[in-house]
């Protein structure tokens, strides 16, 4: 009867599952599937609070969104099947070595056996006996002969385990790089480019974005680099990186665009409050102070220039991404630590 009534529950599940998809104009793959059907069972009650948000949001659910809740909400299961996984690789991968050196020792104890068998017959040659030379030298020819097709099939194994146990270390390394794949800087903490680029594909694909990208550069970077070595330079990046974070508490999203560039995607926004965030973002640098450990000397100045873009609507993100660069380009050029989003 259990079994049956948990059979019962995913069928209505699943009853739900695809018309809400539909509902929210989401595509139908794993993963999304895998998440909606979590959020129609009611199972996860944080992770329909905040899709909830994101549906309110959005009135769907972005890719991007979509695969940072189902790594936070639903993946664990995947997870633990993936160490089960690589658990399962490793034990195949010691019978592999078991094996080889099995087929090796056998192979060289049966080529043994033969020599002595070999030697055996010939002091038999050298006997007055029944068994003719003829019948002699035939019977160790034969035993030879296996005993050569033994040693070549013992190598031929012996090659193909060790193939074997190439790929399976290999197929383990990619496991293992697949689950550290992950869609976060690892100095600053923020989401990092491959995050970025989903996040803005996802916004364009909606059917009614109006959404803004702010681009920041942190101005003569090369320079204090230069000056205070590229250990301070770091500490520089986290410290504006969390600047970054905390001004974009409130459903913008910061990331670590590259080098000592970051950008700032703020969905359902216009241009003014693009503006008005990228200065508050950009006076919280302004006050930055930061402590050289070694030298105890205290470095400010440290200041940023932004770009501010609507993005584009039936157009590649890069253009978007372009016109904030332009916009960027013109505060370095009128003095940086400024905030330019016309022109």
């Amino acid at each position: 009867m259990k079994d049956n009534s948990n059979f019962d529950e995913s069928v209505k599940t699943l009853k739900k599952t695809i018309p809400l998809m539909m509902k929210y104009s989401v595509p139908v793959n794993p993963t999304n599937y895998a998440l909606w059907y979590t959020y129609a069972s009611n199972e996860v009650p944080n992770l329909n609070r905040e899709l909830d948000s994101t549906l309110k949001l959005y009135n769907t659910c972005p890719k991007f969104h979509a695969e940072q809740l189902y790594t936070k909400h639903v993946k664990n299961e995947a997870v633990d099947q993936a160490k089960t996984l690589q658990a399962s690789i490793d034990k195949i991968m010691s019978k592999v070595g078991d094996s080889i050196g099995n087929t090796q020792n056998n192979a060289k104890s049966f080529e043994q056996e033969m020599s002595l068998c070999h030697e055996e017959l010939a002091e038999l040659d050298s006997i007055e006996t029944p068994i003719t030379p003829e019948a002699v030298s035939g019977f160790v020819g034969e035993l030879l002969s296996k005993s050569m097709v033994m040693r070549d099939n013992a190598k031929s194994l012996g090659d193909s385990l060790e193939s074997a146990q190439r790929e399976i270390k290999s197929l383990r390394m990619k496991l293992a790089d697949s689950q550290q794949d992950a869609l976060y800087d690892a100095l600053t903490g923020l989401l990092n480019r491959r995050a970025f680029e989903q996040e803005i594909d996802g916004l364009l694909a909606l059917p009614d974005a109006h959404a803004c990208l702010i681009i920041a550069d942190i101005d003569n970077f090369k320079a204090f680099n230069d000056k205070h070595g590229h250990t301070m330079g770091d500490q520089v990046l986290k410290a504006v990186g969390k600047r970054l974070a905390i001004s974009t508490s409130n459903g913008a999203f910061a990331f670590r665009y590259g080098g000592e560039e970051f950008a700032v995607l703020l969905p359902k926004s216009t241009i003014t409050r693009a503006h008005v965030m990228a200065e508050k973002i950009r006076l919280s640098i302004e006050r930055l102070i930061i402590k050289d450990r070694q030298s105890g000397e205290k470095i400010a100045n440290i200041t940023c220039s932004f770009g501010v873009a609507n993005l584009l609507k039936d157009k590649e993100a890069i253009e978007s991404i372009n016109l904030a660069d332009q916009r960027l380009y013109k505060a370095k050029q009128q003095g940086r630590n400024k905030v330019i989003s016309l022109g």
